[in-house]
């Protein structure tokens, strides 16, 4: 870990050690120009949302939807980072200290003291990460949570390992299961009011009746009726992802899912144009180039692709990584029956192609093939990275472990196999559409060259993040096997369009494999073997130094 020079900053003792009363006290922060260094890796966007030509009901609802998102955000730091919530309540006393105002920034991008594009280097304080956060005891290892698992009942381990408990040490030598809710809910309960009241004052019936499911669930942490309700809802006006969702940030069994909140409006007529991939994915699950055995049962699925703009993040969705897609949600047993709801962010989608991917190519592809970067290649491949979500083993296909969640029998290493798989299989699956007339083959090498940029874009976040170990995984493999070119003399990259193709199904169908095993040593083994950093991939990364890693999205919202 790269050694930080560091300050004293004037805060409140509270912010650094919990436990004690709060004082004003001195604690060790990071140099100016470390700060300034860290912030460097992220573009400032600006994303208005213009809400005065709605009428007076609908900006109501909005309003209060944005406020119940501010109160899952305070559920997402109690499983994240209480200490952070409590530097950023001293920060935020601290005024007209441009200083104070750059750490601020830093602590709300990052979740926490802890500068996540720089392997959870602190810059507040000197306490090391922990990576199972507050969703563990301190300390608590995978072998530690896994050993003690075995030695409960059937109906205690479910509530281990449900994605919706946090495990508390029980007072008596072992540990407890909380469910959220109780563990939460002084921010849930007045979120949850919020939510009823939209329902009340809406006219859309099922936009209602999905508010009072969400409500509900947030209360019972069951959550399988309201997400199958959600993937069916399509005709509505607004849209939100609300609620425990994503675990990429449990690093300790990969299961913990934190709160997030998205507030969204629907685009219609952009959604409505990517209805004709429905039909596809059966097929495109039987074209999977896997053993039979490996593949899945997709009949009476349901894909809803929604085109919206967010007028706010808050949670996980506001912190790191800037998602311009998802696929949601996670539950397996929603996949099985139901299926899953994609979402895209034109608006962010338009950021991080303006901001980090075209500048950040214009360095690192070669100019030959820059012709054929663009924003709608770059969209296609987002869409069929999340299409290809939905598709492949979501269970463990064979072994001792068959039937049980991949995530779960994978672990940690789950989500970073799982982003390239769908990488990967989007790809594939790309392919096939255009053999099919779907996508036209003509615009074969846009989609090709816009993927590649897009990998420089997530392998800059470091290959302790899911989605930059994903696209060193590509890069490698791609590069080693056919279908990238590297030239030594100018260190530019490009696509070997003789050998993509090629390369891409080998790769498939390697990664589709490692999840139908779940077998998290198979899975290790190829994380070593693809997801160091080259020569090339340190060459790329010094080049473009200078350009940020991601958007820093500034929000307003203006009412009147």
């Amino acid at each position: 870990m790269q050694k930080l020079t560091y300050v004293l900053l004037g805060l409140s003792l509270l912010a650094c050690e919990p436990k004690q009363e709060k004082t004003h006290a001195k604690t060790w922060a990071a140099s100016p120009e470390k700060v300034q260094e860290y912030l460097s890796q992220y573009e400032p966007y600006e994303m208005t949302f213009d809400a005065r030509s709605y009428s007076e009901n609908d900006k109501q609802i909005l309003k209060k939807l944005v406020e119940a998102a501010k109160y899952i955000d305070s559920a997402y730091w109690m499983q994240t980072s209480q200490r952070g919530l409590q530097i950023i309540d001293s920060l935020s006393q601290i005024k007209n200290d441009p200083y104070s105002a750059d750490l601020l920034t830093l602590v709300q991008r990052n979740g926490g003291p802890f500068e996540l594009l720089n392997e959870y280097e602190p810059f507040i304080g000197d306490q090391e990460y922990y990576g199972g956060e507050e969703q563990y005891p301190e300390g608590m290892t995978r072998e530690e949570f896994d050993a003690y698992v075995a030695t409960l009942s059937e109906e205690e381990q479910e509530e281990f390992m449900y994605p919706y408990t946090v495990i508390r040490e029980d007072g008596n030598g072992g540990y407890k299961a909380i469910r959220y809710y109780e563990a939460y809910k002084q921010y849930i309960d007045p979120a949850v009011s919020l939510l009823r009241e939209v329902a009340n004052l809406s006219d859309e019936p099922e936009f209602q009746q999905f508010l009072r499911m969400k409500a509900d669930a947030l209360t019972t942490d069951n959550y399988y009726d309201v997400d199958t309700t959600w993937v069916n809802m399509t005709s509505t006006k607004f849209d939100m992802v609300f609620g425990p969702f994503e675990t990429y940030s449990d690093h300790i069994a990969g299961i913990k899912a934190k709160y997030e909140s998205y507030i969204e409006i629907i685009d219609q007529q952009a959604s409505a144009d990517l209805e004709k991939y429905k039909a596809y994915l059966k097929k495109m699950e039987q074209n999977l180039p896997i053993p039979e055995e490996y593949k899945s049962v997709v009949d009476g699925l349901t894909a809803t692709f929604t085109v919206v703009q967010d007028i706010i993040r808050m949670g996980e969705g506001r912190i790191g990584y800037q998602a311009v897609a998802t696929n949601l949600p996670n539950d397996p047993a929603v996949h099985a029956t139901k299926g899953t709801k994609k979402t895209f962010w034109k608006n962010m989608l338009e950021a991080r192609f303006n901001a980090i991917i075209k500048p950040v190519s214009e360095v690192l592809i070669d100019e030959s093939q820059l012709q054929y970067l663009s924003d709608e290649g770059f969209f296609t491949f987002v869409l069929m990275h999340e299409i290809c979500h939905a598709i492949g083993p979501r269970q463990v296909k064979v072994g001792p472990k068959k039937g049980m969640a991949a995530n779960a029998a994978i672990g940690p290493n789950y989500n970073a196999l799982e982003e390239a798989k769908a990488d990967i299989v989007g790809l594939y699956s790309l392919a096939y559409l255009m053999e099919e007339g779907v996508e036209d083959p003509e615009r074969a090498r846009e989609f090709y060259v816009s993927f590649l940029g897009s990998l420089f874009r997530s392998i800059r976040f470091g290959l302790d993040e899911a989605h930059g170990k994903a696209a060193a995984i590509s890069l490698n493999y791609l590069l080693e096997n056919g279908g990238i070119n590297y030239d030594e003399a100018t260190k530019k990259w490009s696509v070997d369009f003789e050998n993509f193709e090629e390369g891409v199904k080998n790769l498939a169908a390697e990664m589709l494999i490692l999840e139908g095993d779940g077998d998290n040593e198979k899975v290790q083994i190829f994380f070593d073997k693809w997801t160091g950093e080259t020569p090339m991939l340190a060459e790329a990364m010094d080049v473009t130094s200078d350009i940020a890693i991601d958007v820093l999205p500034v929000r307003k919202i203006i009412w009147e």
